[in-house]
């Protein structure tokens, strides 16, 4: 398992990971009795190592932003699935993954959130583009030649994700009713659900194994905003 930090972002501290490069005995021995049961749920036993990789890796990084062994680390769920340290809870982090690349990211005192895609063909991007973005993000990616839709998309895509994965309410608000753009720029995003508004620092880069990445923090919350409703799920989207 190789562990490479990335230059900060959005104020952010970010690692990439190798998730195919075989992790140190004692790293995959830091895991949850939790965190292997995932593992035996994947059929594949690449898909079950990538898993085990991310989260060793995950656990090794936190574990010296904080100073606790991995092994000792614990962790609790919010109203959306979204993991957050028993113990230093004030250190926030993320966790994505695109096949073979890990990206986590660690924030001190704010909500993170990080995306990473690997880039490839998307033959269906239009019909995804018509059900997850806005109005504005779909004539600009049309507006693009057909040989730059496909990083565009993904673009857009990954910085949806960072940004759902900040606030903790994931899937649970409407990804057209906030825009992203689909340029890799860095901005600030507003998105306005039935708890409140949460501004966001947004940021892109793509300089990690030709993947397409995003982060997202917290800035401020308007109101009662953030996890509060729905029962707790078990979801992808924190990895």
């Amino acid at each position: 398992m190789t562990i490479t930090q990335l230059p900060s972002s959005a104020q952010c501290r970010l690692w990439q990971v190798d998730l195919d490069a075989t992790p140190a005995p004692q790293a995959v021995a830091s895991l949850s009795e939790a965190e292997w049961e995932r593992a035996r749920r994947f059929v594949f036993r690449r898909d079950r190592n990538r898993f085990v990789a991310a989260h060793a890796a995950l656990r090794e990084t936190l574990s010296a932003q904080c100073g606790i062994p991995a092994s000792l680390l614990e962790f609790d769920n919010g109203a959306f699935g979204k993991p957050t340290l028993v113990e230093h809870a004030q250190l926030r982090f993320n966790l994505s993954h695109s096949q073979s690349v890990a990206l986590i990211a660690v924030c001190d005192e704010a909500e993170v959130g990080v995306d990473v895609e690997l880039l490839r063909p998307m033959p269906d991007a239009a019909a995804l583009a018509a059900s997850y973005f806005t109005e504005a993000e779909r004539h600009a990616l049309a507006q693009l030649e057909p040989s730059a839709r496909d990083r565009a998309f993904l673009a857009c895509w990954t910085r949806k994700e960072a940004c759902l994965k900040a606030t903790g309410m994931g899937l649970s608000v409407d990804t057209r009713s906030f825009d992203v753009g689909v340029v890799p720029d860095s901005r600030e995003v507003k998105i306005t659900s039935a708890d409140g508004v949460v501004r966001l620092a947004l940021s892109s880069f793509h300089d990690v194994q030709g993947a397409l990445c995003a982060v997202a923090r917290v800035l401020i919350c308007e109101e009662a905003v953030v996890v509060q409703r729905l029962p707790a799920v078990e979801s992808e989207t924190y990895a």
